[in-house]
């Protein structure tokens, strides 16, 4: 019953999650009271077996059969009212920056390593859920990617996500999006996340007030989110850079990077200023310089990457200096012009051409990252030129943006569904007609379908098949996004490009 999941609940936050038990009668009396439960539990109870929990799946389920056994809640409003427990039971903000303020100077990691581990135990970061998602590694000559398909996180179009950074932000909800500060211990609404155990970390970047927090999907090794503290549209800029130095400087064993400030070529969220780290090697930054761009300067490198999209690579132990180096190619990429290639940098004054930066440290040495991008549009592309072309929206329309950007693409959690049954198709030796009668959705996988039958797939390589079809289609949209691609003239025109540039 309730009384008894409060107890271990209890016992639970003791272990984990820092509740002191001199607050356990007050935290008690608290669950009780919006628990609708008027005695505690008194009887013996498997404490060892509470405190080695890894993750609270367990007691999250019996919390969540018992409050709606006992009609507590509406079973439409139980996930929020969970959140609104595990967030009673979690430290309070101040509490949780003072610990980490406390660890990180005894050491950085350890202070990142207590604010990813509370979020996954006090159920923020839903950790079983995200192992569940799909992962592999392709198998290319060079330059690998990482697929996953994730199974929590829905789809978004690039219009929306447009639409969003322009909207009228007088009209908007409390919170104004999903990144604000005031997310922390907000109860959420039917359109709108709970949050009542998120916990934000806050920082000064460039003497302005930022905050760090987890992404509750984590896409990768400690995957945070470095938020403005006010809620302004993003911008890339020379400060850009300013101030994702001044983070890894922080946090030196965290990469940060920032989506770019444009639809299609952006991220998911363009209306409040944010920065993606975490504790990952990315396989872009696996990938070798490929030409040398001469600088007149022993403390800087500058190199073309060896990678899918037009990668621009500065190194170097003096910071102030890649700043200002990255300043100017950002300055000139804005203005940059070549017909010939579709590379237009603004119509009318709608701006086209932006960059996605990414820093990251080795040591002294600091390494920064420019993906030229370009959000153009024509009739041939209705969704961008630079952008996942047609024939592969089956498999990803979504903006590419930083993640994928880097090598590691997220692809929707439709495609388990559509590809499992794609491969059951030759598995059962089913009829194509009658399966696409029945799945309509999979008729957009043409190209998929004229694959499978020109590689005579069966059911014993059926499987193998679809996983080379999705690793080849990634990576022809990571040449998509390519604005320089790798052919002769490409290559000369990103050559002239940099060599102009008065680094």
């Amino acid at each position: 019953m309730l009384n008894e999941t409060i107890e271990k609940l209890l016992v639970y936050a003791n272990a984990h999650l820092g509740l002191d038990e001199e607050d356990n009668t007050y935290t008690r009396n608290i669950l009780m009271d919006l628990c609708n439960v008027s005695e505690p539990f008194f009887d013996e109870m498997n404490i060892s077996a509470i405190r080695g929990l890894k993750v609270p799946d367990i007691l999250i389920q019996e919390l969540r059969s018992n409050l709606l056994l006992e009609n507590v809640c509406d079973p439409s409003n139980v996930d929020r009212f969970i959140v609104k427990i595990m967030g009673t039971l979690t430290p309070r903000p101040s509490e949780v920056t003072a610990k980490f303020k406390v660890l990180q100077r005894e050491k950085r990691a350890k202070a990142t390593d207590y604010l990813y581990d509370l979020q996954i135990k006090n159920n923020y970061i839903q950790k079983s859920a995200v192992d569940r998602n799909l992962h592999w590694v392709t198998d290319f000559d060079k330059n690998n990617l990482e697929i996953t398909i994730n199974l929590s996180k829905p789809e978004k179009d690039n219009k929306d996500i447009a639409r969003a950074k322009h909207e009228d932000l007088k009209d908007s909800k409390y919170p104004a999006c999903v990144l604000c500060k005031e997310n922390v211990g907000y109860a959420g609404r039917s359109d709108h996340p709970a949050r009542g155990n998120l916990r934000t970390i806050p920082l000064k970047l460039d003497t302005e007030a930022w905050h760090l927090q987890y992404s509750p999907y984590v896409y990768y090794n400690k995957h945070c989110i470095v938020f403005e503290d006010v809620h302004e549209p993003m911008i890339i800029s020379k400060r850009t850079m300013a101030r994702l130095f001044n983070f890894v400087d922080i946090f030196p064993h965290f990469f940060i990077g920032s989506n770019a400030d444009l639809p299609i070529v952006g991220g998911s969220i363009l209306n409040h200023e944010h920065f993606q780290g975490g504790e990952y090697e990315f396989p872009m930054m696996k990938a070798e310089n490929l030409v040398e761009i001469p600088v007149d300067d022993e403390e800087l490198e500058v190199h073309i990457l060896d990678w899918y999209n037009s990668t621009i690579h500065l190194s170097g132990t003096n910071k102030e200096r890649i700043i200002d180096a990255m300043a100017k190619i950002l300055n000139a990429w804005k203005i940059y012009e070549n017909k010939q290639l579709n590379i237009i940098p603004a119509t009318a004054d709608i701006p086209h051409s932006t960059i996605t930066p990414i820093v990251k440290r080795d040591g002294r040495v600091y390494h920064a990252y420019m993906i030229l991008r370009n959000n153009r549009t024509d009739e041939n592309y209705p969704d961008g030129i630079f952008h996942a072309h047609p024939e592969y929206h089956p498999i990803k329309k979504e903006g590419i943006g930083l993640i994928e950007a880097m090598g590691m693409f997220i692809l929707p959690a439709r495609l388990k569904r559509q590809l499992g049954e794609i491969a059951n198709i030759y598995k059962e030796e089913l009829v194509l007609g009658e399966v696409l009668q029945d799945h309509p959705d999979l008729e957009i996988f043409g190209e998929l379908f004229t694959f499978l039958e020109e590689e005579n797939a069966n059911e014993e390589t059926v499987e193998e098949l679809i996983t080379t079809y999705v690793n080849n289609v990634c990576r022809e949209i990571l040449k998509n996004t390519a604005v320089f691609k790798d052919d002769e003239e490409g290559s000369a025109a990103f050559l002239q490009f940099i060599n102009e540039v008065k680094i």
